[in-house]
């Protein structure tokens, strides 16, 4: 895509997509920069929802709200289901599969992400992932992102967009820092799998290393 210009954000309204909105506003311009949050009918959709509105708002890019439903439900969908809560953060980074990876989120978002990429004409797709997420996620992996971006571009006619994953090797605290350098506004942002009464719960793994992250520095 000679000439492309522009990025595509995965915005969920947390700390890690709050800061790749603010690196990719920065690198590309705020004008040329697309946020999508979608509504994958999670628990937290509506705090998420307001947190990115806010979030985009704030950097001064679009904001695009896109609905995508699952055939099937998992522990970040269904309010009945019991999610961890108490972990510390070693018990959260043991490996395995986490009870709350929600299979093929990811690949299912992502495709959405480039193909609007490709359609507005932009060069990247930025994306979250961490440190910590790869331990839990097999969606969060390093493996995954390169075959995504393949994938996409064998599938798009090889345009050459690129996924960007900055944050793949950083630690919570680390993002935190380096949104502190960003300005990223912490107190628009919204990090829980099963809030209560619309307010975080304190006690989910989401929770858990927020908190860890802040009181860190």
């Amino acid at each position: 895509m000679s000439g492309a210009r522009g990025a595509v954000v995965l915005l969920s309204g947390g700390i890690d997509s709050a800061v790749c909105l603010s690196l990719a506003a920065r690198e590309e311009e705020a004008g040329a920069v697309t946020a999508l949050t979608f509504d994958w009918g999670q628990r937290c959709w509506e705090q998420e929802r307001d947190a990115s509105c806010a979030l985009a708002r704030a950097a001064g890019v679009e904001h695009v709200l896109l609905e995508a439903r699952f055939p099937y439900s998992g522990a970040l969908t269904d309010a009945g289901a019991d999610i961890p809560l108490d972990r510390t953060p070693a018990e959260i980074g043991e490996g395995g599969t986490a009870p709350t990876c929600f299979p093929g989120r990811n690949l299912v978002l992502l495709a959405f992400a480039f193909g609007i990429a490709f359609d507005r004409g932009a060069r990247s797709v930025y994306f979250g992932p961490n440190a910590l997420d790869a331990s839990g996620y097999p969606d969060c992996r390093p493996g995954f992102v390169e075959a995504m971006e393949r994938a996409a571009d064998l599938a798009l006619g090889s345009p050459g967009i690129k996924l960007e994953t900055p944050l793949m090797g950083m630690s919570k605290v680390e993002i935190v820092r380096a949104g502190d350098e960003l300005g990223v506004p912490w107190d628009l942002t919204f990090s829980c799998y099963a809030p209560v009464d619309g307010i975080p719960c304190g006690r989910c793994d989401s929770c858990v290393l927020r908190a860890q992250a802040f009181n860190a520095l």
